[in-house]
């Protein structure tokens, strides 16, 4: 192998679309809510996060992935916890 490709090893580019398996527990930050489910964005995948009311918009929340269609990437998961909040909110 050559020097050039030992410096290369293990290295992959990140896919700006994640993909998920249900089972999967994730932290995600929710953006939006309309009352009653979260919508959380992981680069151009979306999730729907049963449960997560207002209370956890612009918080960092754990999801466990119920759903999740790799051709339009997006899902469903259900909301465990609060994690953390965004450095944005006051």
């Amino acid at each position: 192998m050559s020097l050039f490709g030992k410096y290369l090893e293990g290295w992959r580019f990140r896919s700006s679309k994640p993909t998920f398996e249900p089972g999967d527990e994730i932290s995600v930050f929710v953006a939006e809510s309309d009352g009653t489910d979260g919508r959380a964005y992981v680069g151009d995948t979306r999730l729907t996060v049963e449960g997560a009311g207002p209370e956890t918009v612009e918080k960092r929340v754990r999801v466990r992935v119920t759903e999740f269609d790799d051709s339009s990437a997006t899902g469903r998961g259900e909301f465990l916890a609060v994690v953390g909040e965004s450095s944005y909110t006051d």
